[in-house]
């Protein structure tokens, strides 16, 4: 994986140019998919794609793209409307907060904890471009969780329109790793949750909806009839769970179903191609990365050396011994030494 290096500030830029491929795919941690955030659809939109830019290692934080590489990835339409709602979503950015539930203690208790997205972003209406760096806490969060991650096709999110639409698609994938186990049939899964959790997790104003029948009739059954009918692989059922004549929660059962991928001339073509799900299998990717840093390392040692703490010394809000800090200065020392000698194998 290449990367641009912004001189000024010794930040290592991923984009789609300097990668040498228009993203497809994120690796979306599951503790992401069910957070709490308000983010509208567009904002979750360039989220994700800035996401999909990031090393799986999150040695580099910041991501770079433009308005027609942003809609090329997600496969949506290049107009003038979309451009104002793609330019407003850059600051909405900056102004949201994520709230990620953390490993439970031992008595079970759980605990929440508050982040902003972004420690950076702007936008540069010359260039369309967006450049967005992720928060550098919220990266130590992420490597202190247990890496549990959905693959999720980046023209799927593209496909969904309505906010809870997308938060409810991301987060039936969290628990796809279910599918086949603990009863499930094969390819099938659900998850069950509280009226109360699903208006936190959703964050849904408290004075909208406040009527169940109008909370699941807009919050729920709109939706989830809005992913059924993308064709992105994945059918959604909703059961009342009732305590006597009262709704207290709903179970989402969850099954792969025939995509339906775009075709020139039509909306879209039904194949039998199924929902793209593989186990779950992080440390394949970061084992490559670390076998291809102690090969430059071991090839190189001196010249990784000098590199190396050179980046480390560059001036940081991150303490030297922060995991984020020295990762990021392993990957410009790796990265700059790729760029003079190549991938020697």
């Amino acid at each position: 994986m290449s990367s641009t290096l912004c001189p000024e500030q010794n930040v290592l830029i991923n984009t789609p140019q300097t990668l040498g491929v228009t993203p497809r795919y994120v690796l979306q941690h599951n503790a992401i998919s069910r957070s709490i955030n308000s983010l509208s659809a567009t904002a979750k939109k360039l989220t994700v794609m800035a996401m999909a830019l990031i090393p799986p290692d999150l040695s580099t934080l910041t991501a770079a793209f433009t308005f027609p590489e942003f809609c090329k990835a997600l496969d949506m339409p290049i107009g003038g409307e979309t451009y104002k709602i793609f330019k407003a979503a850059v600051n909405e950015c900056m102004q949201c907060v994520i709230t990620i539930e953390t490993e439970p203690n031992a008595k079970g208790k759980k605990t929440w904890r508050k982040f902003t997205w972004f420690s950076e972003a702007q936008y540069n209406e010359e260039t369309s471009k967006a450049t967005m760096t992720f928060s550098p806490k919220l990266a130590e969060v992420m490597k202190e969780l247990k890496w549990v991650y959905s693959k999720i096709n980046l023209q799927d999110f593209g496909a969904l329109q309505s906010r809870y639409a997308i938060r409810l698609y991301e987060i039936a994938l969290s628990f796809a790793y279910l599918k086949g186990k603990q009863g499930n049939k094969d390819g099938v899964w659900y998850f069950q949750w509280t009226i109360e959790e699903l208006r936190q997790i959703l964050s849904v104003p408290a004075d909208a909806y406040t009527e169940t029948h109008l909370f699941k009739q807009k919050v729920i059954d709109a939706p989830i009839k809005e992913i059924n009918s993308a064709g992105l692989g994945l059918a959604i059922k909703i059961e009342r769970v009732k305590q006597g004549r009262f709704l207290v929660a709903l179970r989402f059962d969850c099954e792969q179903a025939p995509r339906h991928l775009p075709a020139k001339g039509e909306n879209r073509k039904k194949t039998a191609a199924p929902l793209e799900l593989p186990e779950p299998n992080p440390q394949v990717e970061q084992e490559r990365l670390e076998k291809e840093y102690q090969h430059m390392k071991e090839r190189y040692p001196d010249e990784f050396a000098r590199l190396y703490e050179e980046a480390l010394n560059k001036p940081s809000p991150l303490p030297l011994n922060s995991l984020i800090r020295q990762g990021a200065a392993e990957y410009v020392a790796v990265t700059r030494l790729k760029a003079k000698h190549g991938i020697v194998k």
